[in-house]
């Protein structure tokens, strides 16, 4: 007896089976590598944060990251004859953050306040630290602190995704760029934008510009460097900050600063073409 499922839906009687061939896994390869002489693509954005003075938005591969400017903002108290600048980096709770086994004990400390803490208010990690104080230290020569008598200028860097073998030097590049970008877009008086480099120097002396994953670097890195310029102003050095095997003689130093000139001067040119845009497309 012939017995038919009514519950499944049949093809017609003379349909054949399609038959794919089977995927060849990806070799190193197929795999795409970047040039060592390149950087990574950017997205840039300003004005997502409407109640911000200022905002910008960075993704690079898995690193995403969002600025907030706020200010000058007036403060109470003593008359100052300039604005105060301060700058806070910190991760999202479920983003991890790169290193953090170094940093476990004073992450320890941290967990520890933050239970102290009636508001539920946690201090910043030691890597947040870090790069919130070099965020401030790149970007605060920039900046026309005078204009802004008894104020305040204030701004937050949130990274939101985060791969956990990313380079801290090369988070720390990106987030002082984003920065950068978003005190242009607040309006805020300076002097020049800043933007940075990050380069990794190998064991045979060749460069590899934003070097992203830390897995290689104990096996080809001798030494790297992230450092802020100010391109307009005879490449001003305003930031830097640099991580070797062990001595850091002259001749690697100046080359890290060279090739960290080289990387900024390509992020300031995508800097100046997305604001050129940007202004087209507002008019």
């Amino acid at each position: 007896m012939n017995v038919q499922d009514r519950r499944r839906l049949l093809g017609p009687p003379n349909a054949r089976l399609l038959v794919f061939g089977s995927r060849q896994p990806e070799t190193a390869d197929t795999q795409t590598v970047k040039p060592a002489d390149e950087i990574r693509p950017m997205f840039l954005k300003t004005g997502l944060i409407t109640n911000a003075n200022g905002s910008a938005y960075l993704e690079v591969d898995n690193t995403i990251i969002s600025v907030s400017v706020f200010g000058p903002r007036p403060i109470r108290g003593s008359f100052i004859d300039r604005a105060s600048f301060a700058v806070e980096f910190k991760f999202l709770p479920y983003v991890s953050q790169p290193m953090e086994a170094i940093f476990e004990c004073h992450n320890e400390a941290s967990k520890a306040a933050a239970s102290s803490n009636l508001n539920g208010r946690s201090s910043l990690t030691g890597i947040e630290h870090k790069i919130s104080s070099f965020i401030e230290t790149s970007l605060l020569p920039s900046i026309l602190l005078e204009k802004y008598p008894k104020s305040s200028i204030d701004i937050f860097v949130t990274v939101i995704a985060n791969d956990a073998q990313t380079n801290l030097l090369n988070l720390a590049n990106w987030a002082v760029n984003c920065s950068s970008l978003a005190l242009v877009d607040s309006g805020i008086e300076c002097k020049d934008v800043v933007t940075s480099g990050h380069v990794r120097l190998t064991a045979n002396g060749n460069a590899i510009l934003d070097p992203a994953s830390n897995s290689e670097r104990k096996a080809e890195g001798v030494a790297e460097a992230v450092v802020s310029f100010m391109n307009y102003h005879n490449n001003e050095i305003v930031g830097i900050w640099t991580e070797s095997e062990g001595a850091l003689d002259e001749t690697n130093l100046s080359s890290l600063i060279e090739h960290s000139k080289k990387m900024s001067r390509q992020i300031r040119a995508a800097v100046n073409s997305y604001m050129l845009e940007s202004v087209h497309n507002d008019d």
